[in-house]
């Protein structure tokens, strides 16, 4: 008997320590939401803390968007090895850089690498993690296709290339560099709901102004109007003017009624849109496509032989996609200053 009490108190014990921990958590990561909450309102428009009750509104919504985001990060294949002996040997180097000296250059001239290198030493940090973003674009030329033992010529084709790379949130770790990716998927959503806030605010402010002027030119007209002596083709043509400027300013006016006030609580009611809308905002597509060694894209039925680039592209808003993709690379060999190039004979 005194077992099972025992046992019965122990395992109320248990349950109650389990209970205190998960409050803990819930309690800390709760905090660490109101905490991005108020991030957000800094980053948006502050006048939103002028609404009562803004927190319980914005809480459930912020949490849920981080989460999306973690689900986004998750997708993200693993980081690639970029360096000289990759650039032969990784498909995805290969397709990424023109050359060598390309992918140097690159690494070299990231101002966010450069901080890393400032802030970590290379002894205690050989490697570095980095989010590698590029534009992929597709040009039809004319080239050659080899079709059996036939050589065809002037043959239509798609040469596929990666221009325009940025680095973004170097780290000793992937791990580290995914939650920069995650930060970066955020703020994505924040200058969305800034973006929305800023339109309303300039087309409010642009109805307003014109308004004011027309009502300025509108009275001028009116005193002249008064004015004016008895000649009717004057008196005719000033009358249409008064005219024409009462019709667009009640064309004015309805557009202020259509357009919504740019009040903190219609910029709440603009966060709120995006941060519940997140995946209409932030998207990630997943492509394929096959390429040859000199970036031609290649139909599936084609027996060339090439590459299989399985390709993840990030779209915040309205922007042009753009291919992400984790890269781990050397420190010695990307970041130390660059060799002299060879002198070009036609220089």
């Amino acid at each position: 008997m005194k077992q099972m009490i025992g046992t019965t108190l122990s395992g109320l014990r248990n349950a109650i320590q389990r209970r205190i921990e998960e409050r803990t958590l819930w309690r800390t990561q709760s905090a660490e939401v109101l905490s991005t909450v108020e991030n957000v309102i800094d980053a948006t428009d502050s006048r939103i803390r002028l609404i009562s009750g803004y927190r319980k509104q914005l809480h459930r919504l912020v949490q849920n968007a981080l989460e999306f985001t973690d689900t986004l990060v998750e997708q993200i294949p693993g980081a690639i090895e970029v360096g000289r002996r990759t650039f032969v040997a990784d498909p995805y180097v290969n397709a990424f850089f023109v050359n060598v000296s390309d992918l140097h250059l690159i690494f070299r001239h990231s101002s966010e690498i450069r901080d890393f290198e400032d802030e970590h030493r290379l002894d205690e940090v050989p490697h570095c993690y980095a989010l590698l973003c590029m534009r992929k674009s597709e040009k039809t030329i004319m080239g050659m296709e080899l079709a059996g033992d036939v050589l065809r010529r002037d043959v239509q084709q798609v040469a596929v290339s990666f221009s325009d790379h940025r680095i973004y949130s170097p780290a000793p770790s992937e791990p580290e560099t995914r939650q920069g990716l995650k930060q970066c998927l955020f703020g994505g959503l924040v200058t969305n709901a800034l973006e929305r806030i800023m339109q309303q605010k300039l087309v409010s402010h642009r109805l307003q102004t014109e308004r004011q002027l027309l009502h300025t030119r509108l009275r001028h007209l009116q005193q002249t109007l008064k004015q004016a002596d008895h000649n009717g083709r004057d008196r005719a043509a000033l009358t249409a003017s008064v005219n024409d400027i009462e019709r667009q300013l009640a064309s004015i006016e309805n557009q202020l009624m259509d357009t919504r006030p740019a009040t903190p609580l219609e910029s709440l009611q603009q966060v709120i849109t995006v941060f519940s809308r997140p995946e209409e905002f932030v998207r990630l597509q997943q492509s394929s496509l096959r390429l040859d060694k000199m970036g031609i894209k290649l139909c599936e039925d084609s027996r060339q032989r090439c590459n299989r680039l399985n390709l993840t592209e990030v779209i915040i808003g309205d922007q042009l996609p753009r291919v992400v993709t984790l890269a781990k690379f050397r420190r010695d060999e990307l970041c130390r200053p660059a060799e002299a190039p060879a002198p070009n004979m036609f220089s």
